[in-house]
């Protein structure tokens, strides 16, 4: 029986009058928020690749398991590059998402585990399709 270990899934970030931010999940991991290019940590759009290149994998590692090659998927790692969009609003238009499998694996297989990573990669999929953003109202 697999034991299955729920995670917050708050996130919050802080900046104060001066100083940089921080990005912070109730999970306990914390990240530097950059402001501007010299600061230390991650910017918004970098933390948005990030959330993109991890699921990738993560979703790589379990299209590996659902085709029976996770013996043969020795690392798979995703480099993601954005394009801004041009004119209003500010946006990212495009995600170029450049895969590295290693291990013993076809071409054939190989894009069907890019294929399938890209079908259960919650990020890409939310990105893809959109989703409603509200705001909560003062209690």
């Amino acid at each position: 029986m697999v034991a299955i270990t729920a995670r917050p899934t708050t996130v919050s970030a802080h900046l104060g009058k001066e100083g940089q931010g921080k990005v912070e999940a109730r999970s306990g991991a914390r990240v530097a928020l950059a402001a501007m290019a010299r600061d230390e940590g991650m910017t918004p759009l970098e933390l948005m690749d990030a959330a993109l290149a991890g699921c990738l994998v993560l979703s790589a590692r379990i299209a590996a398991r659902k085709f029976g090659w996770q013996d043969r998927l020795e690392g798979v790692s995703v480099e993601v590059t954005h394009t801004k969009g041009e004119g209003v609003p500010s946006r990212i238009a495009r995600f170029a998402c450049d895969f590295e499998i290693r291990g013993d694996f076809t071409e054939e297989e190989r894009r069907q585990l890019i294929a399938e990573s890209h079908a259960v990669c919650t990020v890409g999929n939310t990105i893809e399709r959109g989703a409603v953003i509200v705001d909560v109202e003062p209690e």
